[in-house]
């Protein structure tokens, strides 16, 4: 799981986790909400956690400088926050 922030122009980053299974999360730490699966069961539904480890890995990033930025597009920012559904 390596966190990296998408720099959007000089917009706020964007922070994005990749998930151990490989998959890519976008996580709004600001406001403690990740797009992955356990967010939304073991923290929104069930209550049994403050975060997902996503979270937690921009977190720990943060704290160590351990994160990569990438300057993205806005058609690319799009993208990112409205997916397309298969």
């Amino acid at each position: 799981m390596f966190p990296f922030f998408k720099q959007i122009n000089k917009s706020p980053l964007l922070p994005q986790v990749v998930g151990s299974s490989g998959k890519v999360y976008t996580c709004y730490a600001s406001c403690h909400f990740c797009s992955c699966p356990a967010f939304a069961f073991s923290v929104l539904r069930k209550g049994d956690n403050l975060v997902c480890k996503h979270i937690l890995a921009i977190y720990l990033s943060r704290a160590t400088g351990a994160c990569q930025e990438q300057s993205i597009s806005n058609q690319h920012l799009t993208a990112l926050l409205l997916p397309e559904e298969k």
